[in-house]
């Protein structure tokens, strides 16, 4: 009953709503959970037969589990969407989500490498394999433009455009945006894919050259996997993981660790909050504002360190 409800239910989000495919396996997680746990728990399966009693049962297991103020808010949205909409549409009386209080969530900064690891990550990537010159471009790439793990598994060739400098990305709810595509991270991918596509360097000056050497392979992924399809994200996390944690002794060794310190060492070098929100593709400024939490930490420890009051 629970998988056929959810089925359709995950169909609204992903057609009607266009929501990314990240954000509905963790929808689909979530609710997924509750009802395994619900069913041990000696309830039933059915959504119409949930209570808040079983939901506030849950939420404390959870906490109890170790699990996070911030995650156990993210799984009462979860579930919270879920039965706003079966009682919309009238599947159950009474949306048993209603008046669960979440846990206040303490804002976790985001885990980020500094300057010298990443600089030392950049040069282990072996220069004189197909696989090494693959795992240095997808490093450079995330970092060089602060692209989600998604978005770079998304990218097609077409996607570059190296007479202009830029790179196009599909981000959350299919919004597009333009990227910056230099320095760095430029010039490794274009010994990639000369490598792997065998494309000529005239071709990366002159878009026209560019476009006829793709012109019946448009749709060819950046970076290949099995199959010819694109490269996993598992895959792609795993070469993150593989030598940031050589470099740096993080919390988290992600494919997002990449992200956030893309945005804090742009603003550590004084780049505009609104650029960083424009390149990192947030709705709201105040997702991107949590990095100046980061660069404050920064400059108080300077203070602390340098001013005779202090």
């Amino acid at each position: 009953m629970v998988k056929k409800t959810l089925k359709r239910y995950m169909l609204h989000l992903g057609i009607e709503k266009g929501v990314s495919e990240a954000t509905l396996r963790a929808y689909e997680g979530d609710i997924l959970q509750f009802f395994t746990w619900l069913k041990d728990a000696g309830g039933g399966a059915d959504p119409s037969s949930t209570v808040p009693a079983h939901v506030k049962s849950w939420l404390g297991s959870l906490s109890r589990n170790g699990y996070t103020p911030r995650s156990i808010s993210r799984k009462v949205a979860s579930l919270r969407s879920f039965f706003s909409w079966l009682a919309r549409h009238g599947e159950i009386e009474r949306d048993p989500t209603l008046g669960i209080s979440t846990p206040k969530k303490g804002r976790d900064l985001p885990v980020f490498a500094g300057r010298e690891a990443v600089a030392r990550m950049m040069e282990l990537p072996p220069r004189d394999s197909r696989k090494g010159l693959r795992d240095r471009a997808v490093l450079e790439l995330l970092y060089g433009t602060g692209m989600r793990l998604a978005e770079l598994v998304g990218c097609s060739v077409m996607s570059c455009d190296f007479s202009r400098g830029t790179i196009r990305v599909l981000g959350k709810r299919d919004k597009e945006r333009i990227l910056p595509l230099s320095g760095e991270a430029s010039a490794t991918l274009e010994v990639w894919m000369k490598e792997f596509f065998g494309i000529t360097s005239e071709a990366f000056s002159e878009r026209s050259h560019y476009t006829a050497f793709f012109a019946d392979r448009p749709d060819t992924p950046l970076f290949p996997g099995h199959g010819g399809k694109s490269i996993s994200r598992r895959t792609v996390q795993r070469i993150v993981k593989k030598y940031l944690e050589q470099v740096a002794a993080l919390t988290k060794m992600s494919p997002h660790v990449l992200r956030h310190t893309f945005a804090t060492h742009l603003l550590d070098g004084g780049a505009d909050l609104r650029a960083v929100q424009e390149l990192l593709g947030h709705v709201n400024l105040t997702t991107t504002q949590i990095y100046t939490h980061v660069t404050m930490e920064k400059l108080r420890e300077v203070f602390d360190k340098s001013h005779p009051r202090a």
